[in-house]
């Protein structure tokens, strides 16, 4: 009789300690771990995406033949992170109001940098068509015959200052140049036709610059400044504690699984023990294959339950928490440093980072050297990699003091009527042409070409350098030779540039004026790009014919000034 009430005792224990096992198991499944894990992934995943993006949408402002395509394909991408976020966020079954309404607000600021990034692309498409063409508006007004004087120096006035406008807006010389345009506007439609329809055109892209400039450099700055990023990091934090506090609270429901178990493990011992011991009390066998047979059922019952508690220890699932710490806070660029920097920078960059790495690892290797002959090791190998690492910044320096003219306004330079001519006497002193082949000049009675001079000289450089490079890579037994003309024809300047250098491959051809190509690999690749860049700026056009070992002609016209 009392073994049957010891054995319903054991049973009833027994199911109570299952229960609770089970309970606690229920706990821990219900407080899952996994969705706070991922909804950090998700965050981290979005920060780094609006990062990438506003360093896009950087390179796309301030490089002038960029289109908005590579914009427009971070919005699928960023549409699907945010669903999965808020998908991930509304799983958790116990997620805080507070959390939650964080997460949405982090999401909304993401739709928000979407919408300025669109209203920017939108503004920025405009302003780069008006600036493109307000020059040329100007030019046909100039180019118009028995043109007041004082209205010619109005329009080039008004033309220069609008340029400085655009370097730096301000409201004052917003409004002084909205009145004076307004003015300009009056005494033209007074003019004799096509006058009037010159000076619209001209007044229309100047006001479309005048009310945009300032508006969309706004929408640039909000567009890429850090809020993103700044809202990612709080977030990170927030998911992060709650994350930590349901690691804990899990740690506690081990704890309880684990006390339970033990305790339906000591249930069980004690009650096999008590078993042992009434059969060897009744046991009409021998004492000794009695105390044979009970360490053997002791050693049994001790040895299986036992086994069975072994498991994870509760500290296991929390340790894991350190690779969710919150390493999310992510460096920007500050500036571009060139309008049209693109890959050949970015690459010569990772260079210079990589130096720089380099550079710290050998100073650690110098604190931790112990003879004279192995510092003088490390302290030789850094002064190499410091003289590569200046010579990669002096490129980028160089290239981007070449590209200048292509995208940043010169505080010094106004439009005037330039000479070609004096351009090209002035290209073939900069490019030392004289000192790698002999140079024929053949200069006709060119028109002058309303424009800034700089961007002209600029230009005509490009094609000379080219030449001079085609040159260097021929035999040095053959002389080099490089022909320059220029022609005047119905107000249309044309100039030609002849050289018996290398020669170009068909597949160099089709890909010189490509943006950053190079067939050397050792210069930037932008020269060809810059000259076809001002020579559509200014309405003009530009062919290259050439053979591989034959030598090069490009020709290049542009509208100039009636005499």
């Amino acid at each position: 009789m009392k073994s049957n009430n010891s054995i319903m005792v054991a049973t009833v224990l027994s199911l109570v300690l299952v229960a609770a096992v089970s309970v606690l198991y229920w706990l821990v499944r219900n407080n899952d771990v996994e969705g706070y894990r991922s909804s950090i992934s998700g965050v981290q995943q979005i920060q780094q995406l609006a990062a990438d993006w506003s360093i896009e949408t950087a390179r796309v402002r301030s490089d002038p033949l960029a289109d908005f395509d590579s914009l427009v394909a971070f919005i699928p991408q960023m549409n699907q992170l945010k669903g999965v976020l808020m998908a991930q966020i509304r799983s958790i079954p116990d997620v805080p109001d507070r959390l939650a309404n964080d997460v949405s607000a982090y999401v909304n600021a993401v739709d928000a940098k979407e919408e300025r990034i669109e209203r920017f692309k939108t503004g920025y498409a405009v302003i780069r068509n008006s600036s493109r063409y307000l020059p040329l508006a100007a030019a046909n007004i100039v180019q118009a015959p028995d043109l007041n004087r004082e209205l010619l120096g109005e329009v080039t006035t008004l033309t220069n200052e609008i340029d400085g406008y655009l370097a730096a807006p301000t409201d004052a010389t917003k409004g002084r140049l909205t009145v004076a345009l307004e003015r300009l506007g009056e005494r033209a439609s007074v003019l004799p036709s096509p006058l009037p329809n010159y000076f619209a055109n001209f007044i229309s892209h100047a006001e479309v610059l005048l009310e945009r400039q300032a508006p969309t450099d706004e929408l640039f700055s909000l567009a890429t400044s850090n809020e993103i990023s700044d809202l990612a990091i709080q977030l990170v934090d927030e998911l992060g504690f709650e994350l930590g506090r349901k690691q804990e609270r899990n740690g506690y429901y081990f704890n309880g699984i684990l006390a339970a178990a033990a305790a339906l493990l000591l249930l069980w011992i004690a009650f096999g023990v008590g078993k042992t011991r009434t059969a060897v009390a009744q046991a009409t066998a021998s004492p000794v294959e009695s105390a044979a047979a009970a360490p053997a059922q002791r050693a049994e019952v001790v040895e299986g339950p036992g086994t069975g508690v072994r498991g994870p220890a509760p500290g296991a699932e929390k340790s894991s928490n350190g690779a969710d710490s919150t390493n999310a806070k992510l460096l920007m660029s500050h500036k571009i440093l060139s309008e049209v920097m693109g890959k050949h920078l970015a690459e010569t960059a990772d260079d210079i980072a990589t130096g720089i790495e380099s550079l710290t690892e050998a100073n650690d290797r110098v604190q931790d050297s112990q003879s004279d002959d192995e510092r003088a090791e490390v302290v030789a190998t850094a002064n190499a990699i410091l003289a590569r690492v200046r010579s990669q910044a002096a490129e980028i320096a160089e290239v981007a003091e070449r590209l200048s003219a292509l995208g940043k306004r010169q505080g010094g330079a106004s439009y005037s009527l330039v000479d070609v001519n004096d351009c090209l006497e002035e290209v073939v002193a900069v490019t030392q042409a004289e000192n790698v082949a002999a140079v024929e000049t053949e200069f006709g009675d060119a028109p002058d070409i309303f424009a800034l001079r700089p961007e002209i000289c600029l230009m005509l450089e490009k094609v000379v350098e080219n030449s001079v490079q085609a040159i260097q890579q021929k035999d040095e037994d053959e002389g080099g030779e490089i022909r320059i003309a220029t022609s005047g024809e119905n107000d249309k300047v044309f100039i030609t540039i002849i050289d018996n250098g290398v020669g170009m491959s068909t597949e160099v051809r089709e890909k010189m004026f490509q943006p950053f190509y190079s067939a050397t690999g050792e210069r930037s690749g932008v020269g060809l790009t810059s000259t076809t860049y001002l020579v559509e700026k200014y309405g003009g056009s530009v062919s290259v014919s050439s053979m591989l070992g034959g030598g090069t002609v490009t020709r290049i016209s542009l509208p100039g000034m009636p005499e």
